[in-house]
């Protein structure tokens, strides 16, 4: 019954998310539980959290838990399986994974964050898809697959391409496993083992999902990751983390068109609100110049008015006060006499010179005195020796004198 009620959350979880992580080893320190998603970007979090590393990110994901921070793992092995949603492996623990980056961006965050700390960790990435050709001498050393044995496959066929390129990579994993035991050292510096499978997602393209052939390759894809999780696992005396996520690339792109139809709509949208927005502005501007140029008008002609009146009251008597007030404020004299012109109190008129010739002899002349006192008192303080060219020089004209 149990088991049901889990199949049936993990199916819900895995309809929620379009990908699959899943975790095949992990020590003591880490504690992986829960059913929480988590999206791809968060995987490097997670990723540098477990190897001891502080996460960018104040909360990355609920699923992680490190409960002892004096015993981390020792390495990540991280496996990608390219062009699928779920690994449907029957070991491990399950999180439905939200695909919103591509696996090489995950790979360049996780290394780059640990090269920033530490140049000393090994850092090793390896495309199975490649080819044993185009790999040639892998960080791993010279991978030596078997050669496949066409009667161990059921109904995989090594006639086709897309069977022996996906049956070529498993061979490839299984080299990598392998040559694990004589090519890697545990040491106290934590370590990246990075590996990307991108040949199954052709098969199922040529066999149909449901085929027994699909299915046939699902179990030999998981026997091949068994194989690599066992071999780090024993190297580093299970003080390693193992994980597995698929990425799925086209639920990427085909989210990238949804946001692009959406924002489309959005910004047709915002165009035509702006061109309404802006068309009312127009028209409340136009109203608000004819309101303008009417109080406008109405101003001049009470201005005009006013300047009228104003002239009229203005007499020569109250010309005369004026004068007669400004006279009185700026002459010393008490009776005033209309006949004489009026003389104004004002203060010289300098040049523009005549600031920066005033502060130039101002500052010389302090900076000369200063010079002046400090030579002064040098001259009065100094005590020739008599070791000195002074001292010898005028004894010797003295004796010469007596």
């Amino acid at each position: 019954m149990l088991k049901i009620v889990f199949l049936t959350l993990f199916a819900i979880g895995t309809a929620l998310g379009d990908g699959e992580l899943v975790i095949l080893n992990n020590p003591a320190s880490v504690h992986f539980d829960g059913t929480h998603t988590i999206n791809q970007s968060c995987l490097k979090e997670v990723f540098t959290v477990v190897l001891g590393y502080t996460p960018k990110l104040t909360q990355p994901w609920d699923g992680v838990t490190i409960t002892d921070p004096f015993a981390l793992p020792e390495a990540l092995v991280s496996i990608a399986i390219e062009g699928v949603e779920t690994l449907k492996s029957p070991r491990g623990k399950h999180f439905p994974l939200n695909v919103d980056e591509v696996e090489e961006t995950t790979w360049q965050a996780v290394s780059r964050r640990l090269e920033e700390r530490d140049n000393n960790n090994t850092l090793v990435r390896i495309c199975v898809g490649d080819g044993l050709d185009a790999l040639g001498q892998s960080a791993l050393g010279e991978l030596k697959p078997n050669p496949v044995d066409a009667s161990s496959l059921k109904h995989l066929s090594l006639s086709n391409d897309e069977d022996r390129k996906f049956i070529e990579e498993l061979e490839l994993l299984r080299a990598i496993a392998q040559k694990v035991p004589s090519t890697i050292t545990a040491n106290s510096k934590p370590d990246v083992y990075w590996f990307v499978v991108s040949g199954l997602r052709p098969v199922i393209d040529l066999h149909g999902k449901d085929s027994e052939a699909t299915k046939e390759a699902f179990k030999l894809l998981n026997d091949a990751v068994n194989d690599v999780s066992n071999a780090f696992t024993d190297i580093y005396n299970g003080q390693v983390v193992v994980a597995v996520f698929t990425n799925d690339v086209r639920s990427i792109q085909s989210r990238v068109r949804r946001e692009e139809k959406v924002g489309e709509t959005e910004n047709l949208e915002a165009t035509s609100q702006n061109a309404t927005d802006t068309l009312n502005k127009i028209d409340k501007s136009i109203r608000k110049m004819e309101n303008d140029t009417e109080e406008l008008v109405e101003l001049i002609n009470d201005l005009e008015t006013t300047t009228r009146d104003s002239e009229k009251s203005t007499t020569e008597s109250d010309l005369k006060e004026r004068k007669h007030e400004i006279h009185s404020m700026h002459s010393s004299e008490n009776d005033y006499d209309p006949g004489k012109p009026i003389k104004l109190r004002l203060s010289k008129r300098y040049s523009a010179n005549y600031p920066v010739i005033f502060n130039i002899f101002l500052w010389f002349g302090v900076v000369f005195f200063f010079s002046l006192l400090a030579i002064c008192i040098a001259i009065a303080q100094m005590d020739p020796g008599r070791d000195s060219i002074i001292y010898r020089m005028t004894s010797n004209r003295m004796k010469k004198d007596n």
